[in-house]
């Protein structure tokens, strides 16, 4: 079911690219947003919604980029699973330490579980501030609407 919705979802994910370069979303300027020190959260679907658990899935990932499932639930990442009517953001995080605005490479999404919405962020940013062989750190801010808007501090487990 995970790896179903999760291939939808890059489906979607790339409409929303498609849209961006003809002008629909538009990202925030090169690196300028600032990110909040605290950990991540913020709303979904309205409801406030903060992270608890993040895990890369490697078989959507590529060598330049991380798909990253991150949650408000904790369980063990890589072999544990959320429960299915969790909410949950759908990151694409680059594989180098950087800043990044949004984009149709780096593309942020909100999926409510309730409904099976996922929304594309349209504007924020992504910083990586390390990469090891097992974690991905750093800060993200980005927003679809005032329901849906997430701000702060992440690290998340690289699966294998």
């Amino acid at each position: 079911m995970k790896r179903a919705r999760g291939v939808g979802i890059r489906v979607g994910i790339l409409c929303l690219g498609v849209a961006a370069l003809a002008g629909g979303c538009g990202g925030s300027g090169g690196g300028s947003t600032t990110i909040s020190s605290q950990p991540l959260s913020g709303m979904i679907d309205g409801q406030p919604w903060t992270f608890m658990t993040g895990e890369t899935n490697s078989s959507l990932s590529t060598a330049s980029q991380y798909w990253v499932d991150a949650y408000a639930e904790s369980f063990t990442p890589c072999t544990g699973y959320p429960s299915s009517t969790a909410d949950e953001l759908l990151l694409s995080l680059p594989t180098a330490v950087g800043s990044y605005p949004l984009s149709p490479e780096f593309t942020q999404t909100f999926y409510i579980a309730a409904t099976n919405d996922n929304l594309g962020a349209s504007s924020g940013q992504i910083d990586v501030t390390a990469v090891t062989a097992t974690t991905i750190t750093g800060g993200a801010r980005f927003a679809y609407d005032a329901n849906n808007s997430v701000d702060g501090q992440f690290e998340v487990t690289i699966c294998p």
